[in-house]
């Protein structure tokens, strides 16, 4: 019973949690956004079937939010910009939910949004926590 009913965590151990959380999250935006920029004109055709998104627009935007999505997945993971990059990782996790709608049981993975959502705005309050850039700024901001 005392793992249950264990004392609050460690300053530590929660950076190590958040630190992990961080990998898994910048990872799945790696990964999603590597398969938009990789082919733009797949992901581009999707937005013009489900979303309306015009054509001359739509392979560019693909483009654009795989880019995005690969950048804001290499802040999180390093620790930097994270609150803006986890803000911009919701407005796509909200996008996506809005564009295929909140049946949860259809859509590419549409059910690992909500999760990722909770993750997502997680870091917006949290921060990198104490083993990313953002940490070491704050603590040289400080010092001066």
């Amino acid at each position: 019973m005392s793992i249950v009913f264990a004392k609050p965590v460690s300053e530590n151990k929660s950076a190590a949690s958040l630190l992990v959380i961080r990998i898994g999250m910048s990872f799945a935006f790696f990964w999603a956004g590597y398969g938009k920029a990789s082919d733009p004109a797949g992901f581009g055709m999707m937005l013009q079937n489900m979303a309306g998104i015009p054509p001359e627009m739509a392979t560019s935007m693909a483009l654009m939010i795989g880019i995005f999505e690969i950048i804001s997945g290499a802040l999180i993971l390093s620790g930097l910009l994270t609150r803006p990059a986890a803000i911009f990782q919701t407005a796509i996790l909200i996008g996506a939910m809005v564009m295929f709608g909140f049946d949860f049981t259809m859509g590419p993975a549409i059910w690992k949004d909500p999760t990722m959502l909770g993750v997502a705005i997680g870091l917006v309050i949290y921060g990198s926590g104490k083993f990313g850039i953002d940490s070491l700024i704050s603590q040289k901001i400080k010092t001066k």
